[in-house]
């Protein structure tokens, strides 16, 4: 529901706030005042271009900015979150759009930045206006098909969700088959290779981490001799072993010789004494460990051979298959399972075969379900309509559902045909009329004036209102060329439609103003010697000197008109 629309500087208005609420909206004034630069800017919010040439003479720039309250769970909702835009604890969607002198505009969806198609996307959900051949879903023949499925029902409804789902399944299905579908030349071209690089690696009994023990185990045996007489050195130097010269611990031991007179007349050293006896028997069992590394050192020239041929080996599997040895067993791993995948693949084949084949004739059975459903729910829909189009003063008019299919070879069976299928089934749906007796029914968009299409479009909102999901509509132009019990008719509608859904109607009709929840006068005034469009909530006596004027009475001198006016309202 539109709640707020904000203009400024756009065409003749120089700043205007309307507020909007439920039910029937009108807006009312003399031709030429405006009423038209209203309904111009809504249809910018909706995606409509913005041209440099509506921004008022004299301005830089041109606002609009228009305030919408959705269900979040609506469809819009949902579309609004795959774009990344969210929305507000209020549930409400703020649009702005600004036209610059540059040429240059802007759009904005919650203060996101957004593309015109992409606005336009979200227009689609917010607001049908009916009037010029602009915004109309009625004139995009994709939507019939929606309009005729929602008059359906919930029978309709759930059947066209089914031929989705099939539909979405065969789509995977197909994905999955072309991805199987490799030549069998190919296919067994890429089992060798991967085969070969299977067995490659599985003859090497890769163990994880063994190319980092391997270097380590290789520089100690490149550095074997260095290692063994550096520890030699040590152990000679802590334990004195071999070089003529007493070691540390020999040294210690004398340390503590020379203490032991010192200590019999004098305990102060005590602590001294036991740190080196500590420092005593550390080094023994450090020379010990030495001892023990020197004697086990391993210096035999064909171990080292071989730990180098180990590396070399590793290191060709490395520049094949990955940069370290778990990386090596990772790849083993993946190319495993498309190994098996491909040794596979002929039966895979055959069982996606067989789901599609089967998925098939399950969506081509619900296509036909769902076409029947469609035909008996045309029928009562082109009663209905015809019955209302009478009611609104084109009872000459024909209007008939028209559906079409396609044979194609790739379809699905429906009957003892074979028909080209979409995600909402077999058939294609289009609204015809014959505004004209003796004139063949064509589509609406070739046929129909504004007015009339505005009509068709009350006609059928009067039937679907309740099952539409867009929250606003705008009729404009919808009383051109009907007066009296027409017109009157017109505003019966477009209340009971205002009861379940907002409507705006920019009129000309009395018949129609006097049922409104609300009023708006669009007049025009010259400020500073420059002639703006001003927009005016009426409310009591105003509304009825509007209505009077409507009348064509003088609302200042003409007592009968004011009287007429008021009795409109009383009974509106």
């Amino acid at each position: 529901m539109l709640l707020e629309l904000h203009i400024k500087n756009y065409a003749l208005v120089e700043e205007a706030m309307i507020e909007f609420g439920p039910g029937l909206n009108v807006l009312t004034g003399e031709t030429g005042t405006g009423k038209s630069i209203i309904i111009g800017a809504v249809t910018l919010l909706l995606g409509g271009r913005g041209a440099s040439d509506l921004i008022r003479t004299g301005c830089e720039e041109a606002t609009v900015h228009g305030v919408f309250s959705v269900k979040k769970e609506a469809s819009l909702g949902i579309n609004l979150a795959d774009l990344g835009i969210e929305l507000g604890d209020d549930n409400t969607v703020v649009i702005s759009c600004l036209i610059s002198r540059e040429g240059r505009s802007q759009r904005r969806v919650n203060g996101r930045p957004v593309t015109q198609a992409m606005l336009a996307e979200i227009g689609e959900y917010l607001v049908d206006i009916h009037g010029q051949h602009e915004h109309q879903a009625l004139l995009r023949q994709r939507k019939h098909i929606e309009y005729l499925d929602n008059f359906s029902g919930e029978e309709g409804i759930s059947l066209r969700e089914q031929v989705n789902a099939y539909y979405l399944r065969i789509s995977e299905l197909e994905a999955d088959l072309k991805e199987l579908r490799l030549s069998e030349r190919e296919r067994a071209r890429r089992l060798d290779l991967l085969q070969f690089e299977a067995e490659e690696i599985d003859a090497a009994n890769l163990v994880p981490g063994e190319d980092l023990s391997l270097a380590r185990v290789h520089d100690v045996l490149a550095s074997a001799d260095e290692l063994y007489e550096k520890s030699s050195l040590a152990y000679s130097l802590i334990h004195g072993e071999d070089h003529g010269i007493p070691g540390v611990i020999d040294r210690l031991g004398s340390a503590l010789e020379e203490l032991e007179p010192v200590l019999r007349i004098d305990d102060t050293l005590e602590d001294a004494k036991e740190l080196l006896q500590t420092a005593q028997a550390a080094c023994e069992e450090a020379s010990r460990e030495i001892r023990v590394y020197r004697d086990g050192m391993d210096r035999d020239p064909a171990r080292l051979a071989e730990t180098e041929a180990r590396l070399a080996a590793i290191q060709r599997l490395k520049r094949k298959y990955g940069d370290t040895v778990d990386e090596i067993l990772d790849y083993r791993q993946k190319i495993g399972a498309e190994i098996t995948k491909l040794e596979s693949s002929a039966k895979e084949l055959a069982v996606i075969e067989k789901e599609i084949a089967k998925t098939r004739l399950d969506l081509g059975r619900v296509s036909e379900e769902l076409h029947n459903v469609r035909v008996q729910a045309a029928e009562i829909l082109r009663k209905r309509v015809s019955s209302e189009l009478e009611e609104l003063a084109m009872g000459s008019s024909v209007f008939e559902v028209d559906f079409s299919e396609r044979e194609d070879p790739e379809g699905v069976p429906v009957g003892d045909r074979l028909l080209a299928v979409k995600a909402d089934g077999v058939d294609s749906v289009e609204f015809l009329l014959s505004a004209n007796p003796g004139e063949p029914a064509k589509p609406l968009a070739r046929v129909a004036s504004g007015g009339e299409i505005s009509r068709i479009m009350l006609a059928l909102k009067s039937i679907l209102a309740s099952v539409d999901e867009v929250g606003t509509l705008i009729f404009d132009e919808i009383d051109v060329g009907i007066g009296g019990r027409t017109a009157n008719v017109i505003g019966e509608k477009l209340a009971a439609i205002g009861k379940v859904r907002q409507v705006i109607c920019v009129t000309h009709l009395p018949q129609i103003a006097c049922m409104a929840d609300i009023h708006y006068s669009i007049g025009k005034e010259v400020k500073g010697g420059r002639a703006c469009t001003v927009v005016t909530r009426l409310e009591d006596l105003e509304r009825v000197k509007e209505i009077a004027r409507m009348l064509g009475g003088d609302p200042e001198s003409s007592t009968t008109s004011m009287q007429h006016a008021r009795e409109m309202l009383k009974i509106g």
